[in-house]
C-alpha cells in the first residue's frame, strides 16, 4: 500500500502524540509496529536503523512505535516512519504479525509486533531523510552491527520477502529511480540477490516481460557512451506469471 494514498497535507495524518497517554496493563499485550526500510545506497543494498538509548547505552534499532488506538495500521505506520526517518509516501507492505511474551529480559510487557518492510529509491531517500538522525547500514554487514531486541531477525525475514517479491512482481520500481538504464536495473537485482546475472539473459527476460519501456532519453553522465533510459510501463505494482520469474534463464 502506498503512503501517497493519504492526504497531501502532511499535518492531516500526523498523529498528535503529545496529547496521548499510554497506559500499560501487564495482563494484555502491547501492539508495536516495526519497519524495515530498504534502499540502494552507494551501490549497496542498505537498511535504515535509528539510535536509541537502551540500558544507558546507544543501540541501533529499526524505526518502530506503539500502535495508537483510534488510528488504523496504515496511519500508525506512516506516522512512525515519518517521525523516525523523515521519509514519507513510499511503498510498504506488512510482513507478518508476531507475538512474543517478552522481547527482552529487561522488558516485562508482552508484545504483538506488526512487521513491515518499505522500499525507497536513493534520490527520494536522500531528499527526505535527516542523515544526522539515522544510520545507513549495508545489509550484508548487519551481523557485525549491535542491533537490539529481535530486530536483526525481522530484517532477515524482510530480506527473504524482498527476494521473493522481486522475482514475482515489479516491486523493483520502488527502489529504482523513475528513469534508469538496463545495466542499472540489473545491478540492483544483483545487489539484492547477491549473485551475478548474465547480461544477455537478463535483458531478454526483461523485454519478454514487457514491464519497462524506452523513454527516448539517454543517460549521458554515468558513462562515456550514452545509455538508453527506461521506465516501468505501469505505475502500479504488477504480479508476474510463474514462468517468467527466473532472470537467469
Amino acid at each position: 500500500m502506498y503512503s501517497g494514498e493519504m492526504s497531501k497535507d502532511l499535518n492531516d495524518w500526523l498523529i498528535d502524540r503529545s496529547k496521548l497517554k499510554y497506559e500499560f496493563n501487564r495482563d494484555f499485550p502491547v501492539v508495536v509496529i516495526d519497519i524495515v526500510v530498504f534502499t540502494m545506497y552507494k551501490d549497496k543494498l542498505c537498511i535504515i536503523l535509528v539510535p536509541a538509548e537502551i540500558e544507558w547505552r546507544t543501540k541501533l534499532i529499526l524505526p518502530w512505535g506503539l500502535m495508537v488506538s483510534g488510528y488504523d495500521t496504515r496511519e500508525n505506520r506512516n506516522d512512525i516512519l515519518y517521525r523516525k526517518t523523515w521519509i514519507k509516501w513510499i511503498y510498504s507492505e506488512q510482513l507478518r504479525a508476531f507475538w512474543k511474551p517478552h522481547r527482552s529480559e529487561n522488558l516485562s510487557y508482552q508484545y504483538i509486533s506488526l512487521w513491515y518492510f518499505a522500499l525507497v529509491n536513493k534520490n527520494r531517500f536522500l531528499n527526505d531523510v535527516d542523515l544526522t538522525k539515522i544510520n545507513i547500514i549495508e545489509y550484508n554487514n548487519i551481523d557485525n552491527v549491535d542491533i537490539w531486541y529481535d530486530h536483526r531477525e525481522i530484517i532477515k525475514y524482510a530480506k527473504k520477502r524482498l527476494n521473493f517479491r522481486l522475482e514475482y512482481t515489479t516491486i523493483s520500481k520502488d527502489i529504482l529511480p523513475p528513469k534508469f538504464t538496463l545495466p542499472q536495473m540489473q545491478r540492483t537485482y544483483e545487489m539484492i540477490f547477491w549473485e551475478e546475472l548474465d547480461k544477455r539473459n537478463f535483458r531478454r527476460k526483461v523485454e519478454e516481460l514487457n514491464i519497462v519501456k524506452f523513454t527516448w532519453e539517454y543517460d549521458r553522465i554515468s558513462s562515456n557512451k550514452p545509455a538508453k533510459l527506461y521506465e516501468f510501463v505501469h505505475k502500479e505494482l504488477q504480479n508476474l506469471s510463474e514462468d517468467r520469474i527466473n532472470y537467469e534463464a
